[in-house]
């Protein structure tokens, strides 16, 4: 099956105050660890609001500049959807979550089938991203709006039988929102031997 990454890198990260993928967490900037927790999987990095900015940081990669990133993630998600549009899923990573683990991703993209309309990572039964949607979604997707991700979406599938559920790390559950989330994610670090 042909599985893109959409890694959502274009938000102005307001509560951080600041562009928080460039941050640096054990002298690696927040969205390297993102990128690396993808290892071979194909992926696109949708940029927007700290577009120049992660350029430097994004050697290799390919990239969308979303012009549209002020009008909330569902933009950048409509834009990585039509980029894999021929494709049978697409994992949607958050560029703000560095605990993610490439085994993490491993298990989510294992447990996805040509039956399932998600498969969504939870820790200790809180459900956390990235979540891998199939192309069976693309059509509803590409009419969210504004902040609105895949959950409402999700949310209206009767069928929950056909929403998979894996067992993930802690990272799939924490991302950078505050300074505060920085440090948290420090000791989570030097505790989990990152």
């Amino acid at each position: 099956m042909r599985i893109g990454a959409v890694v959502l890198a274009a938000g102005e990260g307001k509560r951080f105050e600041g562009n928080k993928l460039l941050v640096q967490i054990k002298g690696k900037p927040v969205i390297k660890y993102v990128l690396n927790s993808l290892g071979n999987l194909e992926r696109v990095v949708i940029v927007g609001k700290y577009a120049k900015e992660l350029l430097d940081y994004l050697d290799n990669e390919v990239v969308i500049y979303n012009p549209y990133w002020n009008k909330g993630i569902s933009t950048s998600i409509k834009l990585g959807i039509r980029f894999y549009s021929d494709y049978d899923g697409v994992l949607i990573v958050l560029g703000d979550m560095p605990l993610v683990t490439k085994n993490d991703i491993d298990n989510i993209i294992s447990k996805f089938d040509d039956k399932c309309y998600a498969v969504i990572p939870e820790y200790n039964s809180t459900l956390g991203n990235p979540v891998l949607l199939s192309s069976k979604l693309f059509g509803k997707l590409m009419s969210i709006e504004g902040d609105q991700g895949a959950k409402q979406i999700l949310r209206n599938i009767e069928e929950k039988e056909k929403i998979y559920t894996v067992k993930c790390g802690i990272g799939v559950i924490t991302d950078v929102d505050t300074k505060e989330d920085v440090e948290k994610i420090e000791k989570i670090m030097m505790a989990e031997k990152y």
